[in-house]
């Protein structure tokens, strides 16, 4: 079973560097409005950003597959939440597409990118978390 990692270290304020433990990192930060200094998304924006980002290369990896060549794809993901909650209450995606293949092919890449985006599985399904705190002496 494969296993993806993520660690978060705080560097100031409320600035977090993310990084997935290979060589990728993300600068999260809240928006000046809320206390922050504004120098990267907020880790709400970063799960909706993946939303997006999954789709868009689980359609492209489903229309290479089915040997549909794509001129262009866009994904957009629109979240709503309510200002006085924490949760996203729901979410919109919209993939558009350029394309010589017929109109029913395209459609059936996007059912197969529903049915194959893990990160969009999460949202319909979500995963058991398990939260645990370890504090260590600042001395």
């Amino acid at each position: 079973m494969a296993v993806i990692k993520a660690k978060a270290r705080l560097i100031e304020n409320v600035q977090t560097v993310v990084t997935n433990l290979r060589s990728h990192t993300v600068v999260c930060d809240l928006p000046k409005n809320l206390g922050g200094d504004d120098s990267g998304p907020t880790a709400l924006e970063l799960a909706v950003m993946a939303i997006a980002d999954c789709a868009a290369t689980i359609y492209a990896d489903v229309a290479k597959k089915s040997n549909i060549e794509l001129t262009k794809l866009e994904v957009t993901a629109e979240a709503v939440k309510a200002d006085d909650a924490p949760v996203i209450k729901s979410v919109d995606i919209k993939v558009k597409v350029a394309s010589k293949a017929r109109e029913s092919l395209l459609k059936a890449c996007l059912r197969r990118t529903e049915a194959n985006c893990p990160v969009l599985s999460i949202y319909k399904e979500p995963v058991p978390i398990n939260v645990t705190l370890e504090v260590e002496s600042s001395e």
